[in-house]
C-alpha cells in the first residue's frame, strides 16, 4: 500500500504554483531545467527521469484513493457533472463523501495495464493515464491500441469513442479512436506514459503501439498520428486545469501539456534542435503565446518573435465572391463558434468548432482548419478546405465528406438569409448546412432542423492579414514553416495555406 502523503493538500506544487494550482513561466521552467540543451533520445530520457519522479494515490474508490483523485481532476465544479471522455452518457458526483464510486462507472487506464503485464505499479494508478469512463465503453475499448478506425464495430455517441479496426504499421488490427474534442488531450496522455514508463515490458496489443526500449518507445505511425492529433487538437482551459490539478496531486507534471510544441522535438520535425524551456511555447497562466498568439516563427519554429494574429476576416452579408476566403461561424447564445475542416486523415466527419471573439466587427484567427477556399462552379461554388480537400455531401448521412477530386465534390448554393446568415444547400439533394446546439458541431441536413443555426460568413482582409506574395510550388532549401510554428520538409509540395518563410508570411493557393 502506498503512502499517501499529507503533502498533496497544500495549496502549493513543488513550492511554486499559485493559490489557484496553476503554474507560471519561471516556476515551469524551473521544474523543467534539466531538459535545457537536449534532442531527441537525450531529451526523452530527461523527461522520463523529471516525469517518473511522483507520489501517486492508491487505486480505487474511498479516501485519498484515484476516485477521490477524480473528484478534483474530473469534476465540473458548477454542476458535480463527472467528465467522461469516453461515451455521450452523464454521470454526476454525490455531493458528499468524496472519493466514492460513481455508478455505472469505472476508473478507465487509457493505457492498458494489460500492455505491461498487469503490475500493480505505478503506472497503473498514474492519473494522467487514468479517466472516469462509463462502464459499456470502457468494455468496448477493452485493451485495444488508440488510432484511426476504419471498419467501426461500435460507438459510444455522436463525438465520442468509435470501436473496430484500423491499420497499424499496415496492419489490420483491432483499434479504439477517441473523438476529435479529445484526440489531442490522449495523445498528450499516450506520450506522456510512452515517456514516464519506458522501462517497462511491453507485450499484448500493446506493442502494435509500442517498441521497448527508452527510445522511440512509440511505434512511429503512432507519434506521427499523436504528433498531428496533437496539432489539430489543441491544449484547452479544461485539460490546463486537469493537467494542474493532477500535479497537486502527485507532484508531478504532464510536460507535453505544459510545452505543446515538445512533442515535435522528442519525435518530429525539431529533433535536431535542442530545447530550450525558456523560450518555448508554454500553457503557463501568465504566458499567453500559445493559448491566445499565434507567432511568426523563426529558424526554430519554438522560438518565436510574437507577432500579430495570422488571419483577419470580416462580417459580409451579400453574395460571396469567388476565389476568396471564409469563415463559418454561429452565434451560440453568445458565443461565436468557427466550424473547423474535416480532421487531417479522415474522409469525413461532422465539423467541429473553435471559439472565436469579434473586436471592432472584425475577427482574428490562428486556426488554418477554419478557413474554406470558394471555388466557382458552374452551378454554385466547391467549398475547399486549407487542406485542398472538396466538401462532399452522399445525400446519405449528415455529415461531410471531403474528397481532393474536384469532380467528386458537391456543388453549392450560398444565399443572404436577410438575418445576417447564409442558407448553404447542395445544389442536387438540397443538403443544408447548419450547427446543431445539441451535438454541438456543423452537419449537413435534408431537412432544415427546428433550434439549429444558420452560419454567418466572414471574409478574409487580406490587407489586415498582412499576406506578402501568393505563390504555388514546393518548399526549397530556406525554412518554411506552417502558422503552428511546424517546420515544413524540403522538396515537398505545399498545400493550399498560409507559411511563413524569412519571417514574411505568404499564402500558397
Amino acid at each position: 500500500m502506498r503512502k499517501y502523503l499529507k503533502t498533496i493538500l497544500a495549496s502549493v506544487l513543488l513550492g511554486f504554483t499559485t493559490s489557484a494550482g496553476a503554474i507560471n513561466h519561471d516556476a515551469l521552467v524551473q521544474y523543467a531545467s534539466s531538459l535545457k540543451g537536449l534532442k531527441k533520445e537525450q531529451l526523452k530520457q530527461a523527461l522520463h527521469e523529471l516525469m517518473r519522479q511522483k507520489d501517486v494515490l492508491d487505486y480505487g474508490s474511498g479516501k485519498h484513493n484515484t476516485w477521490y483523485g477524480f473528484w478534483y481532476t474530473d469534476r465540473d465544479p458548477k454542476t458535480s457533472e463527472c467528465i467522461n471522455r469516453y461515451s455521450d452518457r452523464k454521470f454526476y458526483f454525490g455531493s458528499t463523501n468524496i472519493g466514492r464510486r460513481i455508478d455505472g462507472m469505472n476508473i478507465e487506464h487509457s493505457f492498458p495495464k494489460s500492455w505491461w503485464g498487469g503490475v500493480e505499479n505505478d503506472a497503473w494508478c498514474d492519473l494522467y493515464n487514468l479517466y472516469p469512463s462509463d462502464s459499456k465503453a470502457n468494455s468496448d475499448k477493452s485493451n485495444y491500441i488508440m488510432g484511426v478506425v476504419t471498419q467501426v464495430k461500435s460507438t459510444a455517441g455522436e463525438g465520442y469513442d468509435k470501436v473496430g479496426s484500423g491499420y497499424a504499421n499496415g496492419q489490420l488490427v483491432r483499434m479504439w479512436e477517441p473523438g476529435d474534442r479529445f484526440k489531442g488531450e490522449f495523445s498528450r496522455s499516450y506520450m506522456y506514459m510512452a515517456t514516464t514508463y519506458q522501462d517497462l515490458n511491453f507485450t499484448s496489443e500493446g506493442v502494435h503501439q509500442l517498441v521497448n526500449g527508452a527510445y522511440p518507445t512509440l511505434q512511429k505511425w503512432s507519434s506521427d498520428l499523436f504528433r498531428q492529433w496533437s496539432r489539430n487538437d489543441r491544449v484547452d482551459s479544461m485539460e490546463v486545469a486537469r493537467n494542474n490539478a493532477v500535479a497537486k496531486l502527485q507532484q508531478n507534471r504532464n510536460l507535453y501539456i505544459d510545452f505543446p510544441n515538445l512533442c515535435e522535438y522528442v519525435w518530429g520535425d525539431s529533433m535536431e534542435v535542442a530545447f530550450n524551456p525558456e523560450t518555448s511555447l508554454s500553457t503557463a497562466s501568465d504566458d499567453g503565446r500559445y493559448m491566445s498568439v499565434t507567432t511568426e516563427p523563426g529558424e526554430n519554429p519554438d522560438e518565436p518573435q510574437v507577432g500579430p494574429q495570422n488571419y483577419i476576416f470580416v462580417k459580409t452579408t451579400t453574395a460571396p465572391e469567388a476565389g476568396k476566403r471564409y469563415i463559418l461561424v454561429v452565434d451560440n447564445g453568445g458565443q461565436l463558434m468557427a466550424a473547423n475542416t474535416v480532421a487531417a486523415g479522415r474522409k469525413y466527419d461532422y465539423l467541429k468548432t473553435t471559439n472565436v471573439t469579434e473586436q471592432a466587427g472584425k475577427i482574428a484567427l490562428s486556426a488554418n482548419d477554419a478557413v474554406f477556399m470558394l471555388e466557382q462552379s458552374a452551378g454554385g461554388y466547391y467549398i475547399k478546405d486549407s487542406q485542398g480537400r472538396y466538401f462532399y455531401q452522399d445525400g446519405s448521412h449528415k455529415n461531410f465528406n471531403v474528397v481532393t477530386d474536384v469532380t467528386k465534390a458537391s456543388e453549392w448554393t450560398v444565399e443572404p438569409k436577410g438575418d445576417g446568415t447564409f442558407d448553404i444547400t447542395t445544389t442536387d439533394a438540397h443538403f443544408t448546412i447548419q450547427y446543431s446546439t445539441q451535438y454541438k458541431s456543423f452537419g449537413a441536413y435534408a431537412d432544415p432542423q427546428a433550434g439549429a443555426l444558420y452560419p454567418m460568413l466572414y471574409v478574409e482582409d487580406a490587407e489586415a492579414t498582412g499576406i506578402s506574395a501568393v505563390m504555388t510550388g514546393t518548399v526549397t532549401d530556406e525554412a518554411v514553416y506552417s502558422l503552428q510554428g511546424i517546420r515544413q520538409p524540403s522538396g515537398v509540395r505545399l498545400q493550399p495555406g498560409i507559411y511563413v518563410r524569412g519571417g514574411r508570411k505568404f499564402i500558397v493557393r
